[in-house]
């Protein structure tokens, strides 16, 4: 009779994990963590059975939906020696490419709002030393932040950087060699573009743009850039880097271009929670409003949320991938869904049709980034959260 009355809480979102759990009695502690369990039991199992077959070393997952946070739990351990301590629910992870929507794209989106970003612009009007090179002038803010710039790098740019600008400098002089917006190729080297454009509107370097305009007001205490060594032992190591530092890649970025540019980029550098990125979530299915404070207009997340058709079939919005066939998101992914992942074994998943998200962190990479399961993780344990929210899970 308890697990059946407890299966009726979940649905009803009654027992769902509230936002901080300080004042929480244990006794309702115990029976909100009961409850998840119990609800996200076959997904809960789908994560450890990946952390068995060392996919990651360890993982944190959060579920939310109408505006509760369903499940919120940690997985394995923080890093892949055999000693290693269990992993906190509170670890800040290495983001990766996250960085380009948590960030960035935000960060474009309240330029937007306020008037002082222009998506049909040529990049050249914000970066003007991007101008020049055959092909730059005609690239504009919109195609790239659909991944459509015509870009292409010849080789790695951190090996031929010492600095910041060093990275830019390549970047500025690069071929492009399609025609702008006739070809989609995903890469950082965009999104390393919008990065300095936030930068030139806002006058901020574009950590504390961000924390200004969206993890302060947010309350992201645990989001940023180079994370404080106060904070190392909650943070999950990614490589054993023997190639470039020649150390174990932990507290700072794992991306060598972003490590290069002093550990902030458009592309690569933030660090965060999985809660404090259920936060962001739910702001931007509450269509830009968190806890009652607009911080983004409705109009802007809807356009952001569209698929640009650029070029014509592409799945891409603007700094958002979607679902497609036989994706990374699995079978069950709603096609209006917007998703992104990172290099480190990091994922969002924003579903409106469900008013739901998922928010997957892993440091796969560690100790290797030769570790490939998360292809195959990756949709078996999002396919595993959608049965359970659809109500099609196996029963515990």
């Amino acid at each position: 009779m308890r697990l059946w009355r407890l299966r009726l809480a979940f649905a009803a979102g009654l027992l769902a994990l509230p936002a901080g759990t300080a004042g929480l009695s244990a006794r309702s502690l115990a029976v909100a963590t009961e409850a998840q369990d119990i609800g996200f039991a076959a997904a809960f199992a789908e994560v450890d059975n990946w952390v068995a077959k060392k996919a990651f070393p360890g993982a944190v997952l959060a579920v939310g939906q109408h505006d509760r946070l369903l499940a919120l739990k940690a997985f394995g351990r923080i890093d892949s020696s055999p000693d290693a301590p269990l992993m906190p629910v509170d670890a800040l992870f290495d983001l990766a490419s996250l960085t380009k929507v948590i960030g960035t794209t935000t960060a474009a989106e309240i330029l937007y709002d306020r008037g002082q970003l222009d998506l049909d612009a040529p990049v050249m009007r914000y970066l003007p030393e991007f101008g020049g090179t055959l092909g730059h002038d005609s690239i504009t803010v919109r195609m790239l932040l659909a991944h459509s710039s015509g870009l292409k790098p010849s080789g790695l740019l951190w090996q031929q950087a010492r600095d910041r600008q060093g990275i830019l400098r390549q970047i500025d002089t690069m071929a492009a060699p399609d025609p702008p917006g006739s070809v989609y190729r995903y890469q950082d080297i965009n999104m390393i573009l919008m990065g300095e454009i936030v930068e030139r509107l806002s006058g901020l370097p574009l950590d504390a743009f961000l924390q200004k305009t969206v993890f302060g007001p947010l309350g992201m205490k645990d989001t940023g850039f180079r994370p404080s060594p106060a904070l190392l032992s909650r943070i999950a190591p990614t490589e054993q880097d023997d190639t470039f530092r020649q150390m174990l890649v932990r507290g700072v970025v794992h991306d060598e271009n972003a490590y290069v540019m002093g550990g902030v980029a458009g592309h690569a550098g933030l660090f965060s929670t999985a809660r404090d990125l259920s936060t962001l979530a739910q702001l931007y299915l509450k269509g830009g409003i968190y806890r009652g404070r607009r911080l983004i207009q409705a109009s802007t997340i809807r356009l952001f949320a569209t698929k640009q058709n650029m070029p014509p079939g592409s799945a891409r919005t603007l700094g958002w991938d979607t679902p497609t066939p036989g994706g990374l998101f699995g079978p069950l992914a709603s096609p209006r869904a917007l998703i992104h992942t990172g290099f480190t074994g990091t994922s969002i998943y924003l579903d409106p049709d469900r008013d739901a998200f998922i928010i997957l962190l892993t440091n796969r990479v560690n100790p290797t980034r030769d570790n490939g399961l998360i292809a195959q993780a990756r949709p078996a344990i999002h396919t595993a959260v959608l049965a359970a929210l659809d109500g099609t899970a196996p029963k515990p």
